[in-house]
């Protein structure tokens, strides 16, 4: 599929974004606060997430990939109602393996 110039200047991702349906939580930096949310896509520089509601969201927290049991802290780049898109500040690492939600 090719894309043509007004899709691509729109489309201000550095990266490829693929869809996915992933279990992912919402951590405040001091590990107080959880919020569970749906990675709806992702790429190496971020992800799309959806949630309830993002009213309570802070801008900046880890998010945590349930299932690749790794974590990356975000920034918030823009949020909606019920959806954020948020940029990878860290590379994605493992988290511990007893860690409970």
């Amino acid at each position: 599929m090719t894309q043509t110039n007004s899709a691509v200047e729109t489309d201000r991702r550095r990266s490829y974004r693929r869809r996915t349906l992933k279990e992912g939580r919402v951590v405040s930096n001091d590990h107080s606060t959880v919020f569970d949310c749906l990675i709806r896509d992702m790429s190496e520089g971020g992800a799309r997430l959806k949630l309830e509601t993002t009213q309570e969201i802070p801008d900046e927290f880890y998010l945590y990939i349930v299932h690749l049991r790794r974590r990356a802290k975000v920034e918030v780049r823009w949020r909606t109602g019920d959806t954020l898109g948020v940029e990878f500040m860290s590379a994605l690492e493992e988290f511990p393996g007893l860690l409970k939600f």
